[in-house]
């Protein structure tokens, strides 16, 4: 049985990591992203993205989100792991959530999420946080058409070990030519639990993806609670991706950007449409994270988006 730790510093020694394997970039925030395998990964992603963009620009109509997962897994964006919190302090997280996974549903991508895990604010909880998240959560992921298997909420102690474990076993499938990408859009504790109970090799083909620098996400566990931060998954082994914070493009705005949700005539976007409102500001920064993985933008902002989702299934389309 996988246990919850008790807390306190991770007592592993950090890997070594081959400095001719890693670039480093210096964004003008000053936040340090390291990437190894990225760059093989995003190329075709990116031109599909820069034709979106000018179709979006042009007035192309949005279309709706498919209702079931029609896709085939997408060897080019490779598998992705989500932790999220949302059962406590982060409001945000439930217009956050279900906008990631309308983002990876617009590409057919739903078979690339490999797992999920939810209200991963494991120390304590609000009642009212927790409804408002799973709903967002789960009806997501039932309207935008996943594998909900792979969906666990950690406020069930018998769904976080499933949870836990689940997350191990994706972590040891790893391989250079097989990178997990592990986005961080709540405290890092469960991701940790899971980190320090895989195989120390296959944690060194795994990118945890946060945005910031010293932000809530990544400390809060440490300091509030004697648990642990991002430093200790950096520790572990696994690869350190940081992009600048995504509320700059992404955070709070007037809900009536996000009309083009309602006017599509579709009940799944009107239904996100109603998540962003029920958190009244239209911030779904922690969702610039997986734009990242499946794009490569690191500073990714709401018209992108816009013009993204206006996009079909999210590639370029001729007449």
């Amino acid at each position: 049985m996988l246990a919850r730790p008790s807390g306190g510093a991770d007592d592993q020694d950090a890997n070594d990591h081959d400095a001719d394997d890693q670039n480093i970039d210096h964004n003008s925030g000053g936040t340090m992203t390291l990437h190894r395998h990225r760059s093989h990964r995003v190329g075709p992603v990116l031109a599909l993205f820069a034709a979106a963009t000018l179709l979006g620009a042009c007035g192309t109509q949005a279309a709706p989100p498919p209702a079931q997962a029609p896709g085939s897994f997408d060897d080019g964006v490779g598998r992705i792991a989500m932790s999220a919190d949302g059962n406590q302090h982060d409001e945000d997280d439930w217009a956050s959530a279900p906008m990631a996974l309308a983002i990876l549903a617009h590409r057919d991508l739903q078979p690339n999420l490999v797992h999920y895990d939810y209200n991963n604010h494991i120390w304590d909880s609000s009642q009212d946080h927790v409804e408002n998240m799973t709903e967002s959560v789960q009806e997501g992921g039932e309207r935008f058409g996943f594998d909900m298997s792979r969906f666990f909420d950690d406020t069930d102690p018998q769904r976080l070990e499933a949870g836990t474990q689940n997350l191990v076993e994706e972590i040891n499938a790893s391989t250079e030519d097989d990178q997990l990408s592990i986005v961080l859009a709540g405290p890092i504790e469960t991701v940790w639990m899971a980190l320090n109970a895989a195989d120390p090799e296959a944690r060194t083909h795994v990118e945890c993806v946060t945005h910031g620098d010293d932000s809530f996400n990544q400390t809060h566990g440490a300091e509030e609670h004697d648990g642990h931060d991002y430093e200790d998954l950096i520790d572990l082994g696994c690869e350190r991706v940081e992009i600048p914070d995504q509320n700059s493009g992404l955070g709070p705005i007037e809900m009536d950007f996000w009309d083009f949700l309602t006017d599509s005539g579709d009940e799944n976007w009107e239904w996100l449409y109603s998540r962003l409102d029920l958190v009244g500001n239209g911030d779904v920064s922690d969702a610039g994270m997986v734009f990242y993985v499946i794009t490569g933008e690191e500073e990714s902002d709401r018209s992108e988006l816009k013009s993204y989702f206006q996009s079909g299934s999210g590639e370029a389309t001729s007449e």
